[in-house]
């Protein structure tokens, strides 16, 4: 299953991200911000977007910072593609999290 979300989509990106995240660590819910994270002990990853388009991605290896305009989640590849005018990223949940 894929959803497409646009940031200023709040409402609906706020339940998508919430659905996505939730199964996998910590969801933080703020009035201008959506974040995960994982448990440490399992592996070091986050993902956070904020509701002016920016966002924030740590893997253990990289990281990434910068402006999207839409996000979408794919249930089935367990990942989350950012695209924005810096091009596009996509975020994996780390096999380390799945059927943890």
């Amino acid at each position: 299953m894929q959803a497409e979300h646009a940031v200023n989509d709040w409402l609906n990106l706020n339940e998508a991200f919430n659905r996505f995240f939730a199964p996998y660590g910590t969801v933080i819910v703020a009035e201008d911000s959506l974040s995960f994270s994982a448990d440490a002990s399992k592996v070091s990853t986050s993902f956070t977007v904020f509701s002016d388009g920016r966002f924030a991605a740590t893997m253990p290896l990289h990281e990434v910072d910068a402006k999207v305009e839409r996000l979408i989640f794919n249930e089935t590849s367990n990942s989350l593609r950012c695209e924005g005018p810096f091009g596009e990223y996509t975020y994996r949940i780390p096999q380390q999290l799945i059927g943890a």
